[in-house]
């Protein structure tokens, strides 16, 4: 049975060092190692974020894969990793976060006994600046029915988390090239195109807290849910009446002061 797992990784100018550090020493203390690990990042890496990236390839047991292309934005570069993997089953994995060391050997094992399973993820847990001091949880439905009720109104399955059969996501025409929310487009489309998508109950990756809110605001997030909404509405999962309504609630949200959506974080969105 092919049970060859590739992690499919981006990075970019901006991103420190250090957390890119942890995240690739986390890709080195799993349980079951990757295959290969394919890093794709932008030409003008800075050379802190290239060391990085090389001691990580001399320490590896697998094959890593550093590929180089013009920034054009997350969509479009995990359209390419997707396309040049060589492996059955792809673990996503962004460059500022930490897997637990039993993640890709709980959803591999996951994947192998429900094989009509194309997308499983898990719960991720946020810190502030140390790891183990978690502040909270962000827990999303495990069963495919209520997967498929929660992407009407919000992302049903953390990125950070996912494991996906390849051949599923490049049956359904593999991530867009959009500049946000590229994920959940991806999972409205593969539900829209009879997928099978579902989630551990457990706590599967760490991230940053404080990098989520900071991305997750301002003006140019606002513009792009617009443009999220309407991807998601030509994909036919859902109609202009959800994506209106949707829109209605997201976009204040957007543009709140930090403080106040930190708190609409803790007390709404997370557990």
């Amino acid at each position: 049975m092919d049970s060859t797992v590739s992690v499919v990784m981006t990075t970019y100018c901006g991103e420190d060092p250090q957390e890119l550090q942890d995240c690739l020493d986390s890709l080195l203390r799993q349980k079951r190692r990757p295959n290969e690990a394919i890093i794709v990042r932008g030409q003008n890496l800075p050379t802190e974020l290239v060391n990085v990236i090389s001691e990580f390839k001399r320490n590896a047991s697998f094959e890593v894969r550093d590929i180089s292309i013009n920034e054009q934005g997350r969509g479009h570069a995990r359209k390419i990793g997707v396309e040049i993997a060589t492996s059955k089953f792809i673990a996503v994995l962004d460059a500022d976060d930490i897997a637990c060391p039993n993640r890709l050997s709980r959803q591999l094992e996951y994947l192998e006994t429900n094989p009509s399973t194309d997308v499983v993820g898990g719960y991720i847990a946020e810190f502030e600046t140390n790891p183990h001091f978690i502040t909270s949880v962000r827990k999303v439905p495990t069963k495919l029915d209520d997967i498929r009720k929660m992407a009407h109104y919000r992302c049903p399955i953390n990125h950070p988390t996912v494991m996906f059969r390849r051949d599923a996501v490049l049956d359904v025409g593999n991530y867009r090239e959009i500049e946000y929310g590229e994920d959940y487009e991806l999972w409205c489309r593969l539900l829209a195109n009879g997928k099978s998508l579902a989630n551990i109950p457990e706590i599967l990756v760490k991230v940053r807290a404080t990098e989520l809110m900071t991305r997750r605001r301002g003006r140019k997030i606002a513009r792009q849910e617009v443009q999220l909404q309407r991807a998601i509405v030509k994909s036919g999962f859902y109609g202009w009446g959800v994506a209106f309504g949707n829109l209605i609630l997201r976009l204040p949200i957007r543009l709140l002061p930090k403080q106040f959506l930190k708190q609409i974080y803790q007390k709404i969105l997370r557990s």
